[in-house]
């Protein structure tokens, strides 16, 4: 059995190499936003300047995020780079909407699903949901990146889910473990380690890592399994 994300690891992680320089600059500004943040917390209010930092993290995550699956999708599929602002016109927005139309539409399903088992479990009912779109949407980013077709993203994305569960055991662990990590492992540590700088660059490093990691291997698996060599799958829009 051919183990997705582990015995095709060495390709992601040469993908992944080639935005090294980008990762260390921005862990290098995430650094920078956390110190200015925390220097003026006492000048704006502790509350506001969290709620500031959260929003242009926010921001920030999901412009880098499109930036750097951007790029990978260019390497996987060997296509000539394109600006940094064209790449983001092209894939921003489809990025936000396929986002959006989770949290609206799958969100709520898994949320009455988790009540079946664990009914009268807020716990659960937070943790099983928030758990169950970090898998299922394994597959959808990279077509999202892939085909600019968010309905053909959707629907594909589930499919190769279900019908190579099995194969993707591996992503599915990982997916988990990123999501435990950082809703649950990085929130516990924050008291203790307050503005470490070290903390901060090793959690943000870990963070990016997980996230890349998890869409390279899945868009070289959505590489392989829709797109023959030389020739476009269905759907595809690549420049």
């Amino acid at each position: 059995m051919h183990i997705y994300g582990l015995h095709d690891a060495r390709r992601s992680l040469i993908t992944i190499a080639h935005l090294f320089k980008g990762i260390i600059a921005y862990i290098f500004v995430t650094l920078l936003l956390n110190i200015f943040f925390m220097l003026n917390s006492k000048s704006v209010g502790p509350d506001q300047a969290i709620a500031a930092h959260m929003s242009i993290s926010t921001v920030l995550n999901f412009v880098v995020l499109t930036f750097f699956m951007g790029r990978i999708i260019e390497i996987i599929f060997g296509l000539s780079p394109l600006p940094v602002g064209a790449l983001l016109r092209k894939h921003l927005p489809k990025f936000i909407l396929t986002t959006i139309l989770l949290s609206l539409i799958a969100a709520p399903l898994f949320v009455i699903a988790s009540q079946f088992p664990f009914p009268q479990n807020p716990s659960a009912t937070f943790l099983l949901p928030s758990i169950g779109i970090k898998v299922f949407t394994i597959y959808i980013f990279p077509l999202v990146f892939i085909t600019s077709q968010v309905r053909f993203a959707i629907v594909t994305g589930a499919k190769c889910l279900i019908g190579n569960f099995k194969d993707s055991q591996f992503l599915i662990a990982l997916s988990i473990s990123a999501f435990l990590f950082e809703g649950y492992a990085l929130p516990s540590l924050v008291p203790a380690f307050q503005n470490n700088p070290i903390f901060i660059v090793v959690a943000t490093a870990c963070n990016i890592f997980f996230s890349l990691y998890l869409f390279t291997a899945a868009a070289w698996i959505m590489r392989e399994k829709l797109y023959s060599e030389g020739e476009d799958g269905p759907g595809v829009t690549l420049h």
